[in-house]
């Protein structure tokens, strides 16, 4: 019998205090991301969540915050392109931004946008979602 290699559709990124678990949807499903950290607890879902390949891998964004239109707290998480055996998880290393985006009160060219690099521990998974019940490891 053949093993069956397929992508990932649960990701969990941890650094320091900060915990994030990351699903890119198939099929019906719709993407999410939940979020524990500085900034919080968020859960993204959809159109809430930007994505698109980079040389990196898949690069996820969301706002976590957004202080009227002059302060934007945005976060970014590299999802590395990796291949499981079926019931198979995997560990990884990767890393992300918190940034923060500043827009000048006259509305002129004083925005500015601060940096804070993150590097994740990581844990890959292929899991089945079944509506209704408990979520189970292939």
């Amino acid at each position: 019998m053949a093993v069956q290699i397929q992508g990932p559709n649960l990701y969990e990124f941890v650094h320091e205090d900060t915990k994030i678990t990351y699903s890119p949807g198939d099929f019906d499903a719709e993407p999410w991301l939940s979020y524990s950290g500085p900034m919080g607890k968020h859960r993204f879902a959809g159109d809430e969540i930007q994505a698109s390949e980079s040389a990196r891998g898949l690069e996820v964004s969301v706002v976590l915050d957004r202080v009227s239109h002059l302060r934007t707290f945005t976060l970014t998480v590299f999802v590395p392109e990796l291949s499981l055996e079926a019931s198979e998880e995997l560990p990884f290393h990767t890393v992300g931004i918190h940034a923060t985006h500043r827009r000048s009160l006259s509305g002129g060219r004083g925005a500015a946008v601060s940096e804070q690099p993150l590097e994740f521990q990581g844990m890959a998974r292929l899991i089945e979602f079944r509506a209704a019940e408990a979520t189970q490891l292939l």
